[in-house]
């Protein structure tokens, strides 16, 4: 089977490899995030809460690995569907390229975000 006919020169194992690692992990912290934010304190989710909460580096351990399985899983995904439906060799490139930059944007505003908060609080 060619598989460039469908747009694509590869089968793509390699990104499917990477979802279920990254669905996993999102998994794994979500639950971690939930549990933490929403049931071992009652349910109050106040801004000093978690300013208080993101002090310790166990949670922002917690919320960088969810941010960054989230980020990593979401441009993995927008890329195979733009090696799916994108055959033009230019724009595919261009376009993935651009999720990629989008996605590395914005886990560094993520990571300052979950960094500097609960410092000197």
């Amino acid at each position: 089977m060619n598989l460039k006919q469908f747009g694509t020169g590869s089968g793509g194992s390699t990104s499917w490899i990477w979802q279920r690692i990254t669905a996993l992990i999102l998994v794994v912290t979500l639950f971690l995030h939930y549990l933490f934010l929403h049931f071992l304190n009652g349910g109050v989710v106040t801004f000093e809460e978690v300013t208080l909460r993101l002090a310790s580096p166990l949670y922002k351990t917690i919320d960088i690995t969810f941010l960054t399985a989230a980020l990593y899983h979401s441009v993995i995904g927008v890329t195979i569907s733009i090696h799916d439906y994108v055959t033009a060799p230019m724009w595919r490139t261009a376009l993935v390229g651009f999720a990629w930059v989008v996605g590395i944007v914005l886990w560094i505003t993520g990571v300052m975000t979950v960094a500097t908060v609960g410092i000197g609080g």
